[in-house]
C-alpha cells in the first residue's frame, strides 16, 4: 500500500509541488466549471495554440470531458490531443480529474511512446539517408550522361569539321594542282616548237611539282581515310633509323634543292629498331615536306635521331617562317581554318601533320612542336624502340 508523499517526504513538499508543477516533461492544466483557465504549468501552457486555452483539447473534446461522470474522480485516462486544427498538435498520455465542475489535466510522454518515437525518428532518418545516396547515385548517373552527351556533342562537331575540311581539301587543293597541270600541258602542247628548252624546262618543272603535289596529297588522303576506317594497323619490322631517313631526303631532294635549301642529317643511332616502316616513312615525308614549305630559299633544315631510353626521338628543325602560340595547340588538329601558305606561295591542306599525329600514336609513340614566329620550328616525336636491337 502505498503511502502518502506528505508521510513519506514531511519536509520536501515545496520542492515537490514546485517539481511537479515546472517539470517540462509533465503538462498540468486546472480548468473552472465555466471554461475558464485557473492554472497551466509551462509545459501545458507550451501546447496551446488557440486563444481560448479550453479549444485546445481537441480529443476527447474539452466538452465531452467536461460532461463525463463517473463513481469517482477519474472520468478519462489515455491520450489527449492538444493543439489547434489548423497545425501541428501534440498528443500526451493524461489522465483527467473531475471535481466540483473542475478539470484537472495531468499527463506527459511515457516512456513507450519515447521509444516508439524514437525508433520512427530512426527508421525515417535511415529512410532519408538511403534516399540521399539514391539521388547522389541518380546524380552522378546524370552526371556521367552529360558527360557522355558533351563527349558526343564533340565528337560530332569535330567530324563536322573534319567533313568540311575534306570537301574543301577535294574541292580547292585537289582542283589547283590540276589547273596548274592543265594549263602548263596545254602551253607545251600548243606551243612546243615555238618554246626555248629554258622555258620547256621551266614549263616541265612546274608540271612535276604540281603533280608531286597532287600525288602526296592524295596519298595522304587515302592513309587518311584508311586510317579513319581502321583498316591501318601497324606492321613492324626491323629498320635502320638512318637508311629510313637517306630514302626521305632522298625523295623529296628536287622540293628542297629548287629552294637551295641545306639539309643536314643526324643519325646518333645506328642499330636497328622495330617499327612499321611505311607509316614511320610517311610521318618524316610529310614533317619534312612541310619544313621545306615553310623554310625560304637558302634556309637551313635538320633531321636527327637519338636514343632516349627505350624510345628514339626524332627531330625536324627548320630555320623557316615559325609558328604563332595560339596554334601550336591545333596545328595537329584538322581543322577549318586555311591553311598557312609557304614561303614561294605553296598550298597546303594541313592533313599532312594530322596524319603524323595519328600514325605516331598508331605507333605508340608522342608528338609536339616547338616555335616561334620567324625563328623556325623544331617538330619532335618520340617511337619506342621495341625489340629493336634483335
Amino acid at each position: 500500500m502505498q503511502k502518502d508523499l506528505s508521510i513519506l517526504f514531511p519536509d520536501w513538499s515545496d520542492e515537490l509541488k514546485a517539481t511537479l508543477l515546472h517539470n517540462n516533461s509533465l503538462c498540468i492544466a486546472l480548468f473552472s466549471a465555466d471554461k475558464s483557465l485557473v492554472f497551466a504549468n509551462p509545459a501545458m501552457t507550451s501546447l496551446f495554440k488557440e486563444e481560448e486555452p479550453w479549444k485546445n483539447i481537441l480529443n476527447p473534446r474539452f466538452e465531452s470531458l467536461a460532461a463525463s461522470t463517473g463513481t469517482g474522480t477519474l472520468v478519462y485516462s489515455g491520450f489527449l490531443t492538444i493543439g489547434s486544427l489548423s497545425t501541428v498538435n501534440a498528443s500526451i498520455q493524461a489522465e483527467v480529474y473531475k471535481k466540483n465542475g473542475e478539470l484537472l489535466i495531468i499527463g506527459g510522454v511515457d516512456a513507450s511512446q519515447l521509444v516508439s518515437q524514437n525508433q520512427i525518428l530512426h527508421d525515417l532518418n535511415r529512410d532519408i539517408s538511403n534516399l540521399q545516396r539514391q539521388l547522389l547515385k541518380e546524380k552522378q548517373a546524370l552526371v556521367n550522361t552529360l558527360n557522355k552527351l558533351n563527349e558526343a556533342n564533340t565528337e560530332l562537331r569535330d567530324l563536322n569539321t573534319t567533313k568540311e575540311k575534306l570537301f574543301s581539301i577535294i574541292a580547292h587543293d585537289l582542283r589547283n594542282p590540276f589547273v596548274v597541270l592543265l594549263g602548263f600541258s596545254e602551253m607545251l602542247k600548243k606551243n612546243v616548237h615555238q618554246l626555248s628548252p629554258d622555258k620547256i624546262q621551266q614549263y616541265a618543272n612546274n608540271i612535276f611539282n604540281a603533280s608531286e603535289n597532287t600525288y602526296n596529297l592524295v596519298m595522304n588522303l587515302l592513309e587518311w581515310s584508311r586510317l579513319q576506317k581502321g583498316l591501318i594497323n601497324p606492321t613492324p619490322e626491323r629498320v635502320k633509323p638512318g637508311q629510313l631517313i637517306e630514302e626521305v631526303v632522298l625523295s623529296c631532294e628536287q622540293l628542297y634543292s629548287s629552294k637551295q635549301i641545306h639539309l643536314i642529317t643526324h643519325v646518333d643511332y645506328v642499330s636497328y629498331m622495330l617499327v612499321d616502316k611505311e607509316m614511320l616513312k610517311s610521318i618524316l615525308r610529310n614533317l619534312l615536306t612541310n619544313a621545306i614549305k615553310y623554310t625560304q630559299d637558302q634556309g637551313n633544315i635538320t633531321i636527327s635521331v637519338q636514343r632516349q631510353d627505350d624510345d628514339l626521338l626524332f627531330v625536324v628543325s627548320d630555320s623557316g617562317v615559325g609558328i604563332e602560340s595560339h596554334l601550336l595547340d591545333t596545328i595537329f588538329r584538322l581543322t577549318n581554318q586555311p591553311s598557312k601558305t609557304g614561303t614561294k606561295g605553296e598550298k597546303g591542306s594541313g592533313l599532312g601533320l594530322t596524319l603524323c599525329k595519328e600514325f605516331v600514336e598508331k605507333l605508340q609513340g608522342k608528338i609536339w612542336v616547338e616555335s616561334e614566329p620567324g625563328k623556325g620550328s623544331d617538330f619532335k616525336f618520340t617511337i619506342p624502340l621495341g625489340t629493336a636491337d634483335l
